[in-house]
């Protein structure tokens, strides 16, 4: 009698693991999130991610709208430079000296004595290249073709020569000529019968400005082809 309720006594305190399986399972089910709030999760995340992308795309848009805008502002003013020495102020200085110098030479072939040229560039005394120093101040020079980029180089490079021929004959002019036009034609002229030697540099100095502002001129209208074969539309 007392041994079999000993026994019992003794399975009663053996552990039942039939009943710890479910409890862990339980426990476990407590610890991860349900589905709904994981979906809910995601679907924040790829509203932010797509918020974050669309907010670079637009950046993106407006950055490249600005350089385009940038682009088509440079072309257009380098058009403008280049048409005034191609087709407006380039070949209206271009006549002017070539009539002057005409008048001069005709006159000489004549056995007179005239007065030398007196030609003036109005304004600036260089070729117009401000377009051009903008744009490569700034940096939007590199926004062009970089094969044209090359051939503006190195036509703006020329300019600035001519402008300095320019300035060499006009230098000259107001120094040998300009100052004693009011003393008549003989003051240019020598006992011998020819132009005194400042006289006739300053004659050369204006002919070679002419010849070079006349190269300008013709390259001028080639590179403002080539620039609106090039241009944004």
């Amino acid at each position: 009698m007392h041994r079999g309720s000993a026994e019992a006594m003794d399975r009663s305190k053996d552990p039942k693991p039939a009943t710890t399986i479910p409890a862990a399972r339980k426990v476990s089910s407590r610890l991860l999130p349900p589905r709904d709030l994981l979906a809910k999760v995601a679907l924040e995340l790829f509203i932010v991610f797509v918020g974050v992308s669309a907010a670079f795309a637009v950046d993106n848009y407006r950055d490249t709208r600005a350089q385009n805008e940038r682009r088509r502002a440079v072309y257009l003013a380098l058009d403008r430079e280049l048409t005034q020495m191609a087709e407006t102020h380039g070949p209206r200085f271009q006549r002017e000296m070539t009539r002057e110098l005409n008048v001069w030479d005709t006159a000489i072939s004549r056995g007179q004595n005239p007065s030398p040229p007196t030609f003036r560039l109005p304004g600036a005394e260089r070729p117009p290249t401000g377009a051009w120093d903008a744009a490569v101040v700034t940096g939007s020079i590199q926004l062009i073709d970089p094969e044209l980029f090359y051939e503006l180089a190195r036509f703006y490079n020329r300019a600035d020569s001519a402008g300095m021929l320019y300035q060499r004959y006009s230098e000259s002019a107001q120094t040998h000529i300009r100052p004693y036009l009011g003393d008549g034609a003989k003051v240019f002229w020598g006992p011998d019968g020819k132009p005194r030697p400042e006289v006739r540099v300053t004659i050369q100095r204006l002919r070679d400005f002419r010849q070079r502002q006349g190269e300008l001129d013709r390259e001028a209208y080639q590179l403002r082809a080539k620039l609106r074969r090039t241009a944004p539309r």
